[in-house]
C-alpha cells in the first residue's frame, strides 16, 4: 500500500462526501493535522481508526485498504486476508518506529543527565542545562496536552517521560546550590 495513493484516495473520498479535514477529524476524534498528514502521504491512520474512517467516508474497509472503489463487491478470502495482513504489518512497523524514536529520545536524555551530573559545578554547563530543561518542560507540556486532546496513551507516556527530565535537572541544580551555599 502506497502512502501517497492512500492519502489521495482519502482526500478524494472526503471531498466527494463534502467534508472538510476538520469535519472528518471530528468524526474520527483525531486532529485535522492527522487527517492532513494521511492525505499528504505522511503516514497511515492507527489500525483502530480504519473502520471508523471507512464508515465516515461511506466506503468499505477493503476499498480503503486498496485505495480504490470496488465495482465488484465480491472479494476472495485470500485477497481480504492479504489486505488485512498488509495493514497489520504496516501498523506494526509504525509502532516499532515510534518505540525506536521514544527509546532514542529517552536514552539521549539520560546521557545528557549523566553529563550534567558530572559537570554540574561548572556555571556555563548549568546554564545550558537550564535551557535544555526548559525545552524538555515545554515539550512535555505539549505532549501532555496533545494526549488529553487526542486521548492518546502514547503521547501521555512520552509526556510523562519528558517531564521527568526537567525535574531531574531541577533536583541537580538544587543540589548544586545547596552544596555551594554550605
Amino acid at each position: 500500500m502506497d502512502t501517497k495513493e492512500f492519502g489521495s484516495f482519502i482526500a478524494s473520498q472526503r471531498k466527494a462526501k463534502g467534508l472538510t479535514q476538520k469535519e472528518l477529524a471530528d468524526k474520527l476524534m483525531v486532529t485535522d493535522k492527522a487527517v492532513s498528514r494521511w492525505e499528504n502521504g505522511h503516514g497511515y491512520p492507527d489500525i483502530g481508526t480504519l473502520e471508523d474512517l471507512a464508515s465516515a467516508l461511506g466506503i468499505s474497509l477493503l476499498e480503503l485498504m486498496h485505495s480504490k472503489r470496488q465495482e465488484d463487491v465480491s472479494v476472495s478470502l485470500e485477497e481480504a486476508n492479504r489486505t488485512l495482513s498488509d495493514t497489520i504489518r504496516l501498523n506494526i512497523d509504525d509502532r516499532k518506529k515510534e518505540r525506536k524514536i521514544t527509546a532514542l529520545i529517552f536514552s539521549s536524555s539520560m546521557v545528557l543527565m549523566f553529563v550534567f551530573s558530572v559537570f554540574k559545578d561548572i556555571a556555563p554547563v548549568a546554564m545550558v542545562f537550564e535551557a535544555v530543561g526548559a525545552v524538555y518542560l515545554i515539550a512535555s507540556v505539549v505532549m501532555l496536552l496533545d494526549s488529553k486532546r487526542n486521548r492518546d496513551m502514547r503521547s501521555l507516556f512520552i509526556g510523562i517521560l519528558l517531564l521527568l527530565i526537567p525535574l531531574f535537572i531541577l533536583l541537580l541544580l538544587l543540589s548544586v546550590s545547596v552544596t555551594t551555599y554550605n
